[in-house]
C-alpha cells in the first residue's frame, strides 16, 4: 500500500481543499434536502388529493355561520345525490368547525365568526369508474344555482409540474457543484504535484510505478475530502435544524409537513463519503495525466 505521509496535506494550495469541499458539501446537502422535501411534499399532495373533489355550496343571503335552514337542506340533498352517483365512493359534509379551521390561517379567528361560510362536501371517487364532472355539475345545479365543483386534479397537476421542475433544477445544481468540486481538486492536485515534484522525481528514479505515485495523491485527496465533507455535513445539520424550527410555524393545509423523513436524512449522510470518493478519483486521474507528460 502507498504511504500517504510522503505527500503531506498541509502544504501548497491543496491545504485549502477541505474548506472548499466543506462548502461544496454544504450547498450540495441543501440542494439535496430541498429536492427531497419537494419530492416528499409532492407525494403527500398526490396521496391527499388524488381521486377527490370538493362540492361547494355558497350560503344564501342573510345566512350566518352555524345557522340551519335552507343551506342545511341543500347540503342534505346534495349529499344524497352524490352518494347515489356511480363512481362516488364517499361524500362527507364538513362541519362548520372543520371549515373554520381550514380558513383560520388566512382569515384569523376574529373574522370567521362574523362571515357566512360556504358549506363544503368532501367527495372521494372510487377511481374504478370514470365520472363525468360536467354532467354532475348540471345535476347539482338543479338543486341550487350556487353549487360548484372544485376539481383538484387541474390544480394538483400544475403543482406537481412546478415541483418536478424545481427538483430538476436541484439536480442541475448538484451536477454543477460536482463539476466545480472536480475543478478545484484538479487545481489543488496540480499545485501539490508541482510542490512535490522533487519527491515524484526521486520515486521515479527508485523505480516507483505511476500507479504507486498516483495512490499517494489519492489517499491524500481522500483524507482531505472526507475531512471537508464531514465539516460541511455538520454545518448542514445545524442549518437544517434551524430551518426546521422556522418551517414548523409555516406548516399548514397548503404546505403540509415540511420535515424530512428519517430515510431522507440518512441519505444526506453519504455526501461526505461521496465527496471523498470524488476527490480521490479526480486526484488520481489528474496525477496520472501529469505523470504521462513527464519524460
Amino acid at each position: 500500500m502507498a504511504r500517504p505521509d510522503l505527500i503531506p496535506d498541509s502544504e501548497g494550495a491543496g491545504r485549502f481543499l477541505p474548506w472548499v469541499v466543506a462548502v461544496m458539501v454544504f450547498f450540495a446537502a441543501l440542494a439535496g434536502a430541498s429536492g427531497l422535501a419537494l419530492h416528499q411534499a409532492t407525494g403527500a399532495w398526490r396521496n391527499d388529493l388524488i381521486n377527490t373533489i370538493t362540492v361547494e355550496i355558497l350560503p344564501l343571503k342573510g345566512t350566518k355561520t352555524g345557522q340551519t335552514g335552507p343551506d342545511s337542506s341543500r347540503v342534505i340533498a346534495v349529499t344524497k345525490m352524490l352518494r347515489a352517483t356511480a363512481g362516488v365512493a364517499e361524500a362527507r359534509p364538513l362541519e362548520d368547525a372543520a371549515i373554520a379551521k381550514l380558513l383560520h390561517p388566512w382569515l384569523g379567528g376574529g373574522l370567521i365568526g362574523d362571515l357566512p361560510l360556504p358549506r363544503l362536501i368532501d367527495v372521494r371517487l372510487s377511481g374504478s369508474q370514470a365520472i363525468d364532472l360536467s354532467l354532475l355539475a348540471k345535476q347539482l345545479a338543479k338543486i341550487g344555482p350556487d353549487i360548484r365543483i372544485d376539481d383538484h386534479q387541474l390544480w394538483l397537476g400544475k403543482l406537481i409540474r412546478l415541483s418536478q421542475s424545481l427538483q430538476w433544477m436541484m439536480l442541475a445544481c448538484l451536477a454543477m457543484i460536482c463539476f466545480a468540486t472536480c475543478a478545484v481538486v484538479i487545481f489543488g492536485t496540480r499545485a501539490a504535484f508541482a510542490a512535490h515534484l522533487e519527491v515524484v522525481n526521486l520515486l521515479h528514479v527508485m523505480g516507483a510505478r505511476d500507479g504507486y505515485i498516483a495512490r499517494l495523491f489519492l489517499w491524500r485527496a481522500m483524507a482531505m475530502g472526507l475531512k471537508g465533507g464531514l465539516l460541511g455535513l455538520a454545518v448542514t445539520a445545524a442549518a437544517l435544524f434551524a430551518l426546521s424550527r422556522l418551517a414548523a410555524d409555516l406548516e399548514g393545509p397548503l404546505l403540509g409537513n415540511l420535515a424530512l423523513s428519517p430515510l431522507a436524512l440518512l441519505s444526506l449522510t453519504v455526501l461526505p463519503f461521496l465527496a471523498a470518493l470524488l476527490t480521490a478519483v479526480t486526484a488520481r486521474r489528474t496525477v496520472l495525466r501529469e505523470l504521462s507528460r513527464m519524460p
